[in-house]
């Protein structure tokens, strides 16, 4: 089995299901973009979602690997 990776040091590409380690647990989870349309202040941006839950986003730092 490969070693883990760090979030830090490198990331999937978007919309990848992977496996994740989140606040110690191991969970499937990929990245994906939201990109704000409604107001033009709003800037796009990354953050982790279940692939087969949509709608169940994590915090950006609590996905350490």
């Amino acid at each position: 089995m490969a070693d883990w990776l760090s979030t830090e040091a490198v990331l999937p590409p978007d919309e990848t299901p992977v496996l994740i380690v989140i606040s110690g647990t191991i969970k499937v989870g990929e990245l994906r973009w939201e990109s704000p349309t409604h107001e033009e202040t709003f800037k796009a941006f990354r953050y982790w979602d279940d692939p087969d839950n949509d709608g169940q986003i994590w915090e950006w730092m609590d996905v350490t690997h």
